[in-house]
């Protein structure tokens, strides 16, 4: 989706709350794959071709950027303990911040949150409301 931060991916958790990834850098290409593939292969030379092949398409599929890719990739082997990996061992890894909305603000207003410390941001059309702090630690 088109946003001020440009290519971002807006997702719902399973309470229903809106998040945003903060990677927002180019698609992968071939060569980004084959890179993330060689490195998981050394780090874990148990898995098999098939399992390379199946983790570019659920990376494709869930629309991972190169930095998401490269660090998503840094991170299992960084942090993972086992032999082998799965799936959403690698798919998982994101970086996110929680979108809100006017009302939920007002809320959290009205129980000790002062509205400076938000900020409205545009997302496809439509204003959301981010912690600034979200924002500090992120870098925004």
């Amino acid at each position: 989706m088109k946003s001020e931060w440009g290519l971002q991916r807006l997702k719902k958790t399973e309470k229903g709350e809106l998040e945003l990834s903060l990677y927002d850098d180019n698609l992968p290409e071939k060569k980004n794959f084959e890179t993330a593939a060689n490195r998981l292969s050394i780090a874990f030379p148990k898995m098999t071709k098939e399992f390379f092949l199946l983790l570019t398409e659920f990376v494709i599929k869930d629309g991972f950027t190169v930095k998401r890719l490269e660090d998503a990739v840094n991170h299992v082997i960084s942090n993972f303990q086992y032999k082998e990996l799965n799936i959403s061992d690698i798919i998982k890894f994101d970086k996110r911040i929680k979108l809100y909305s006017y009302n939920e603000v007002v809320i959290m207003v009205q129980k000790n949150a002062e509205f400076e410390d938000f900020e409205h941001r545009k997302i496809d059309g439509k204003t959301y409301w981010v912690k600034r702090t979200d924002l500090f630690n992120a870098n925004l």
